[in-house]
């Protein structure tokens, strides 16, 4: 459990706790009627606010995050934009070369680094609203450099890695930037 559900429910613990004691003193210990109504209210209308908000939070936490992340982008050796393939409404692209026999969505057969790049190089999967890079098995690898960091790191085949914007993707020596 993380830090902050357990501070979380620790105050709803405490809360409850609080809770009892003032339903404790309201019917077992008052005798004044004015009381008894006004604080039946208080707690009625803490019970709505507070189931709100937890309807509220639930809500937000299952409703799908959109990922800031909308087109990859080939960048040649000088850096240039060679080509773009958006991702609205896209949940997976297969990276690689397309053939007679096979067809991949980023295909990079006519780049500059194109005899390092195997048929089926990689896979970007979109999943949760998140974007995730897999090296399937290819001969030459997959790398990531991410955002603010010097170095990219080599990633291990069939293993999911999270992509954000401003990263850069390495397929073999072909740069994808994400945007």
């Amino acid at each position: 459990m993380s830090r902050r559900h357990f501070l979380y429910y620790s105050i709803v613990v405490i809360l409850l706790f609080l809770l009892a004691v003032c339903i404790y003193f309201l019917y077992f210990i008052n005798q004044d009627i004015v009381i008894k109504v006004i604080g039946t209210t208080t707690i009625l209308l803490l019970f709505i606010l507070w189931f709100y908000y937890e309807r509220k939070h639930i809500k937000q936490q299952n409703t799908l995050y959109q990922s800031n992340i909308k087109k990859f982008v080939l960048i040649t050796r000088d850096g240039e934009k060679e080509k773009e393939w958006y991702c609205e409404g896209v949940r997976s692209f297969l990276i690689g070369k397309s053939t007679i026999d096979n067809e991949v969505d980023i295909d990079l057969a006519d780049t500059y680094y194109m005899e390092y790049i195997s048929p089926n190089h990689a896979v970007l999967n979109y999943a949760e609203g998140y974007w995730y890079i897999e090296d399937l098995n290819s001969k030459n690898g997959v790398g990531i450099k991410k955002r603010g960091e010097e170095y990219a790191l080599r990633l291990k085949p069939m293993t999911s890695y999270k992509v954000d914007e401003g990263d850069i993707i390495y397929i073999s020596k072909a740069k994808l930037f994400v945007r």
